[in-house]
């Protein structure tokens, strides 16, 4: 593994402890047996930071990523960029190996991700191959293969439990192996619900509902009341917002709400209490919940950072030029 700016390679067989001024990092490698492997990330981010993976490996493998808290952005090696967070889990084949992810700062991030070599995938199936994951699975792949998902509590919480200490050896790899088998299972039973799709009608539906939910953050409209206004049931246009935009309609709305309250902590142009009543939080520990949740660390931490950052980016642009 390198930081991509190419300053100096990271490399590890297992666990990697990194602390500098860009970040505070554990990064931990476990191959669990042939053909699986599993990583666990830990980082609080300084400043904003691209890392990408370096692996010797030509055989074909397709991986995972599900964030338990914070915001990662994955380039894949031919461009494709997706957006991994707490409502968003990702199954990938990139086109190549060594996609790039790019950690936002300040942040803490905890990223537990898994990659299973093709063939082992056939195994696990044995004939009976979900249609969703088909893609993943060609023998060459001209460009990335991307399969989002809604990462729920209980994905999430399988995740998190990849960190947790106590067992070590081969009862560790044991219980890994557990793990990772039931978060591809909950991943596969997400696409087989999401498989009927949207028709025109509907899809139209739900690009009015995302319109009319995000016109006034501060008085938007109820679900109930949302969905009796483009025709469609609760049930069906909170499953069209997580097909469309990757979340229910709440979660669409709250992470909405955080990013433009994230910009104005950014731009120090209020305070934290005014910036939650501005995006629709009446009561401000709900929103630095929230925040914390999202972004890995509170609302106040976030603002106090944000001059610090801004300097060494404006000077590594300087540097550049």
């Amino acid at each position: 593994m390198h930081k991509a700016d190419g300053q100096h390679e990271l490399k590890f067989s297992e666990r990697t402890v990194i602390s500098d001024a860009q970040w505070d990092a554990e990064i931990e490698r476990i191959e669990i047996g042939p053909g699986l492997r599993v990583f666990l990330t830990d980082v609080t981010a300084h400043s904003d930071i691209t890392v990408q993976p370096r692996d010797t490996e030509t055989a074909p493998w397709t991986s995972s990523n599900i964030v338990v808290s914070g915001l990662v952005d994955i380039e894949m090696p031919d461009g494709l960029r997706v957006a991994v967070g707490p409502d968003q889990a990702v199954l990938f084949r990139p086109s190549a190996r060594n996609p790039r992810y790019h950690v936002k700062a300040p942040q803490r991030l905890r990223l537990a991700g898994y990659a299973l070599r093709v063939d082992r995938v056939q195994r696990i199936f044995d004939g009976a191959l979900p249609p969703a994951l088909a893609p993943l699975l060609e023998p060459d792949v001209e460009s990335s293969r991307v399969i989002c998902m809604q990462a729920t509590r209980r994905l999430r919480s399988l995740a998190d439990s990849l960190f947790s200490p106590g067992l070590n050896g081969p009862l560790r790899r044991l219980f890994m192996e557990g793990v990772v088998l039931q978060l591809l299972a909950c991943q596969m039973a997400s696409q087989i619900r999401q498989a009927r799709l949207l028709t025109r009608q509907e899809r139209a539906a739900v690009t009015t509902a995302h319109r009319l939910l995000l016109l006034d953050m501060r008085q938007p409209p109820g679900l109930g009341e949302l969905a009796a206004t483009v025709g469609l049931t609760e049930k069906r246009l909170n499953n069209a917002f997580r097909n469309e935009y990757g979340g229910t309609v709440f979660e669409v709305l709250r992470n909405h709400r955080l990013e433009h309250a994230r910009i104005a902590l950014e731009a120090g142009a209020a305070p934290i209490k005014q910036i939650a009543f501005r995006v629709g939080y009446n009561h401000v520990t709900n929103f630095i919940n929230a925040f914390t949740a999202r972004y890995g660390m509170p609302p106040g931490r976030y603002a106090v950072a944000a001059p610090a950052r801004q300097r060494r980016q404006l000077g590594r642009s300087t540097k550049a030029t």
